[in-house]
């Protein structure tokens, strides 16, 4: 490594010990007992990120070995003195020894890791005392939920066959049971949040973080858990419209990263949508920030059931739209995106977008996709009112059944080229 890159790899270990040694400062000042602080941190991390160089310098990993020896030593000693008052914590003692040794990966040139890394440890520091909140309110069927959801997620999800079966193949086991996945974790997330951040928040940040991965699983977990949490309903209809509007950010990345050529044309049907869904989450909230919410509990987060419903009714739909693409083609673009809308966005969008690169018209493509959003809208408002409370169902349903009327009016009468013109014109007159 030349000169200008050691430099780097020690700012970086600077700057990573500095950022755990602003936590453990702070909690030195409260507690008046941690051995290491603001100045200690970033100096143990430049002596990994110094051992590091000189291990490479000498290609010898004995030096790294010997450095580390001494922060063993001044670790264990500062444990064993404050061991012997009447808290006994190791917290700050394995910060040391994770600090180290992100300094010696900085010091081998993987400066995003170590930065990565340092901003992990800090994160888990800085909410130690919200953790522990968490786990103190965590019951043994919480406990029994937590297995479940790992063993779907972490053990049975990668043995299920990535491949695909069925009629034009249109059946992926392992994608159908990624769903399941998600539909369960965007509860468990939910449900986690509530337990730190109170209930009404953690609705709120679970829908933003849902409607990144699937508004449909957003508003199939809510809608369940709106009627069994009455005093919390409107607000799982503001998680709801948050987190679909959420989705249409992520619909416009995903065009923008497959076919440029369509962004233009699909921009006004999804802004309009966006704004309406958003703005109605964000009035829901509002009237209902001051509704009483005690006694409201969060029921179990894992919900296998609910979910294997919803990946059968996911299967079912992913024949209808393929056989309706088979059968009638490029003229059946309307047909299928209003069949493909009811159980995935996502797919429809970069269909038509791979047909645009293809040939297909972008304003046609465009209007296809405002189809998909109205039969969207109105199948997560046929969840709402068959799942979910008689109020939440009402105020999800009104504002998606406008939100996706008007982007169907926006796409076939206010198309892209109609708007640019009347632009230019406006510029035209004021000129």
């Amino acid at each position: 490594m030349n000169t200008s890159g050691i430099i780097s790899s020690f700012l970086i270990a600077a700057l990573l010990g500095l950022l755990i040694g602003l936590e453990r400062e702070r909690k030195r000042e409260q507690r008046g007992s941690l051995f290491a602080g603001i100045t200690t941190f970033p100096l143990i991390a430049l002596f990994g990120a110094l051992s590091s160089e000189l291990t490479t310098l000498f290609d010898s990993v004995f030096i790294l070995i010997i450095a580390f020896i001494p922060i063993a030593i001044i670790t264990a000693l500062a444990y064993w003195r404050e061991s012997s008052g009447d808290k006994v914590s190791g917290t700050s003692h394995f910060a040391v020894l994770v600090t180290f040794v992100l300094g010696v990966l900085a010091g081998h040139g993987e400066h995003v890791p170590a930065l990565a890394g340092a901003v992990i440890v800090t994160g888990i520091l800085s909410i130690r005392d919200e953790l522990r909140v968490m786990v103190g309110g965590l019951t043994r069927e919480d406990m029994y939920a937590v297995v479940q959801f790992a063993a779907v997620s972490l053990v049975v999800l990668p043995i299920i066959p990535d491949q695909a079966y069925g009629p034009w193949g249109v059946w992926n086991p392992r994608n159908i049971w990624l769903l399941v996945v998600l539909i369960s974790g965007v509860s468990f997330v939910g449900y986690l949040l509530s337990k730190v951040i109170s209930a009404e928040r953690g609705i709120g940040f679970s829908g933003i973080i849902g409607g990144i991965a699937s508004s449909t699983a957003v508003t199939l977990s809510f809608s369940e858990r709106s009627k069994s949490n009455a005093p919390l309903a409107m607000m799982f209809a503001s998680g709801v419209l948050v987190a679909t509007a959420v989705s249409m950010m992520r619909l416009l990345v995903l065009i923008g990263v497959v076919e440029r050529q369509l962004l233009l044309n699909v921009l006004p049907a999804i802004v309009v949508y966006c704004l309406i869904t958003a703005v109605g989450g964000w009035l829901i909230f509002r009237s209902n920030q001051s509704a009483s919410v005690e006694g409201a509990k969060l029921s179990n987060p894992f919900e296998l059931r609910t979910a294997l419903k919803f990946a059968v009714l996911f299967a079912v739909i992913l024949l209808i739209s393929r056989a309706a693409q088979e059968f009638f083609g490029d003229s059946g673009v309307f047909l299928a995106s209003s069949l493909a809308g009811v159980t995935q966005l996502d797919a429809i969008t970069l269909a038509l977008s791979r047909q645009v690169g293809q040939g297909l018209d972008p304003a046609t493509a465009a209007k296809g996709l405002a189809i998909a959003l109205m039969t969207n809208s109105l199948f997560k408002a046929s969840l709402a009112v068959s799942l979910g409370n008689r109020l939440y169902a009402r105020s999800i349903t009104v504002v998606l059944v406008i939100a996706g009327v008007c982007a169907l009016i926006v796409a076939w009468f206010f198309p892209i080229d109609n708007l640019l013109n009347l632009v230019n014109a406006s510029f035209v007159l004021n000129e």
